[in-house]
């Protein structure tokens, strides 16, 4: 186990594949950016932490391990990236200036998001818990969601709020069936068009196709200005009529194409794009 007694001066610091002891640490008033990757911390609650470096404007805690009931508690943090590495029963978040969180997760019982400042999140969490709790949000406008519980994340971060960007992407098992369990294809798409710029992933895309085909309401006035969606190589998931249908007049539409996809797939796409006239289109290619 390593003792940490790093210069007080120090504004920047990062440590990894280490083993740390907070005993007898010194408070750092210096310090504006940590970042501890792939750490054994003997902080379980992150108390010493908080006390020790409360001027960090950036916080990047990547596979921490030793933590029971994490509370992140930095009144002057800006940016935080945190992946956790367990399954620690409660995650909280109280940075009252923070702008922008990237989280990754799997399932607290208890997340809670003090963070009423934040204007992007990015979110990868397998399943909420009983408990989320967010304060206010009221300038989130960017919106990254990688998870299967979309119904409940929709509902507590989208529908009460004016996000301008949002990013859909699915856990890397998930397929056409769970997406459509996950989140009604109506609700689905009327809360894409109610959104100004919607970017779907590769993963996201390539199995949207079963929750499109099922989807009966397009008639609706809709705020969609720009799309990207991305095309995956079976010519089966390119059935995407239904969400060019919300897109409003003029809307920007970005396809990109998989690069081993067939000649017969682009075509079917460029046949499929000129029955919208009123979209500007943009296509190009990914891997």
């Amino acid at each position: 186990m390593d003792k940490w007694y790093p210069g007080l001066n120090l504004t920047k610091l990062g440590l990894k594949n280490a083993w740390l002891s907070v005993d007898g640490l010194k408070k750092m008033q210096n310090l504006t950016h940590l970042a501890l990757e792939f750490v054994r911390l003997d902080d379980e609650d992150l108390n010493q932490l908080n006390e020790c470096f409360p001027c960090l404007h950036t916080l990047n805690l990547i596979g921490v391990g030793g933590l029971k009931d994490p509370k992140i508690h930095l009144l002057q943090l800006k940016t935080c990236h945190w992946e956790v590495s367990n399954v620690p029963q409660s995650l909280v978040v109280h940075a009252p200036n923070l702008v922008s969180l990237e989280l990754k997760c799997v399932r607290p019982d208890r997340l809670i998001l003090d963070t009423p400042s934040l204007s992007t999140l990015n979110l990868t969490i397998e399943k909420l818990g009983a408990t989320f709790q967010v304060d206010g949000l009221v300038s989130l406008t960017i919106l990254r969601i990688e998870s299967l519980d979309l119904s409940s994340l929709f509902s507590s971060l989208v529908d009460s709020r004016a996000i301008k960007t949002l990013q859909l992407e699915l856990p890397g098992s998930a397929s056409q069936y769970d997406l459509l369990e996950a989140v009604n294809p109506d609700y689905l798409l009327r809360m894409l068009a109610s959104i100004g710029e919607v970017k779907l992933a590769p993963r996201f895309s390539r199995e949207l196709a079963v929750c499109l085909a099922l989807s009966t309401d397009s008639r609706f006035k809709s705020c969609l200005k720009k799309l990207l969606i991305h095309v995956p190589q079976s010519e089966s998931s390119l059935k995407l009529t239904p969400l060019f249908r919300i897109c409003a007049p003029l809307c920007e539409v970005t396809v990109l194409f998989h690069a081993e996809s067939a000649d017969a797939i682009r075509r079917d796409a460029i046949s499929c794009m000129q029955r919208f006239a009123g979209i500007r289109w943009q296509w190009g290619t990914w891997r």
